[in-house]
């Protein structure tokens, strides 16, 4: 068994519209379905899904990994070489010297190297979010090329020499956060919204918190790219189906969403889009003006 495993199925996926598709998340929280991230796995059993936006026609995909980690588990300095939204759903995890909790967010560019990270003391499950996903691999320093947590992949990691600011890490095991440039930090907070790219960049991805009111409704729209919106507080009811916490809707370009209505609680929801041009909704009544619907 390797260390990680990934799930090749969806748990629940339904299309409630064209191009319109209900998912949901594995159940079992950090500890992973069935309790697998308990496991008796030296070094520690990870587990993950991802969700993608994107098909074969897309430039690029961008995702949404769900991990699952084991308590006490340390994976150490790396970078992808794209940009990265991590978002802690439950437990806790210390990235370079910061100890984030549920709801807390880093963002890091591409290429830039942090960590390490060490997982809780009672498990973490994190959403580790790739805005181009062909770009996630990157790379550790080659002293790390016998580092325990790193044997036994289900991939193959890249070892390489460091370069450019990077080399700022020689010799050192941890990266503090406070004033380095490259990394932010944030937490879902309403009205948040984050770049996952430069600010100029059309096809950057956006990371966006949104907290609708106790029955607020979200007229019938499209979009021009792909969306996801993950529900994480009270719930969302959208063509005669309830989605709760860990559901979500994941949405194809210039698809007819029908009208959406929080629930009693209201909800609290993230959305990340593909590309900057998926943050607009475009009324239904205009798609018909234009020939959309």
């Amino acid at each position: 068994m390797p260390r990680t495993i990934v799930a090749t199925d969806r748990h629940r996926s339904e299309q409630i519209a064209p191009g319109v598709f209900l998912e949901e998340f594995y159940p079992g929280g950090k500890d992973g379905p069935n309790a697998v991230v308990l496991s008796d796995y030296p070094g520690g059993q990870v587990w993950s899904e991802t969700v993608m936006l994107g098909d074969e026609s897309s430039s690029f995909i961008a995702a949404i990994p769900d991990i699952r980690l084991p308590a006490n588990q340390i994976w150490p300095l790396h970078w992808h070489d794209c940009w990265v939204g991590i978002l802690i759903v439950e437990g806790t995890c210390l990235i370079g010297d910061w100890w984030m909790k549920p709801g807390d967010v880093l963002i890091t560019q591409e290429s830039l190297e942090y960590g390490p990270l060490l997982i809780g003391p009672t498990g973490c499950r994190m959403f580790e979010i790739f805005a181009k996903l062909h770009l996630q691999s990157g790379g550790y320093a080659k002293e790390y090329h016998d580092h325990p947590t790193l044997q036994g992949g289900s991939m193959a990691f890249n070892f390489t020499e460091r370069k450019g600011v990077n080399t700022r890490n020689d010799g050192n095991q941890c990266l503090p956060l406070v004033g380095i440039e490259g990394f932010t930090k944030g937490s879902l907070v309403p009205g948040s919204l984050w770049d996952l790219g430069s600010g100029g960049d059309p096809e950057r991805s956006v990371l966006k918190v949104e907290r609708l009111a106790p029955g607020e409704r979200i007229a019938p729209h499209s979009r021009k790219d792909w969306y996801a919106v993950v529900v994480f507080e009270g719930s969302l009811e959208v063509a005669g189906r309830t989605l709760g916490r860990d559901q979500f809707l994941r949405i194809a370009p210039d698809s007819a969403v029908p009208e959406i209505t929080a629930g009693a609680d209201g909800a609290l929801v993230l959305e990340l889009a593909r590309t900057a041009v998926a943050t607009d909704r475009v009324p239904a009544q205009q798609n018909v003006a234009e020939g959309i619907a």
